[in-house]
């Protein structure tokens, strides 16, 4: 399911602080470059240990490996990256996509990651914190983990 970059809308959220990175698909062109293998360890902790405020109903499948097209490499979590500005929210894929097809997340969102406290922290969820009206359906904060 794609949505562009820096997008103000994704699958699991929307708003004028929410930004979509990683929400790519076969029709739509992507940035390619390099990162730093320290921002990809710091996105795979995220990615393993995400808080999951919502939960999708089955995976989204990589269209890009061609021998896997409609089966193969998918998943179906998601990740939010609060920093002091935006609320991230990428899918689980987006590390596949960076390690396996060369894409490049936004500056904006590398740094995000590699400031973000660990998912699930009274910190993580500080920092989180502003963005709370995002997650309307949550009565309690910070949310039981």
């Amino acid at each position: 399911m794609y949505f562009p970059d820096m997008g103000e809308q994704c699958q699991v959220g929307e708003g004028r602080e929410v930004r979509a990175v990683g929400w790519l698909d076969i029709a739509h062109p992507y940035t390619p470059g390099t990162v730093e293998p320290a921002f990809v360890e710091a996105l795979r902790r995220h990615v393993k240990t995400a808080w999951a405020p919502v939960v999708a109903a089955g995976p989204h499948f990589c269209q890009f490996c061609p021998e896997t097209r409609g089966g193969g490499v998918g998943a179906s979590g998601n990740v939010w990256i609060p920093s002091e500005r935006y609320l991230f929210v990428a899918p689980e894929l987006v590390v596949h996509y960076i390690t396996a097809h060369g894409y490049r997340p936004p500056d904006a969102f590398i740094e995000a990651v590699l400031t973000c406290p660990p998912q699930g922290s009274p910190e993580y969820f500080a920092r989180l914190t502003p963005f709370q009206h995002a997650f309307p359906w949550i009565d309690e904060w910070p949310p039981p983990r």
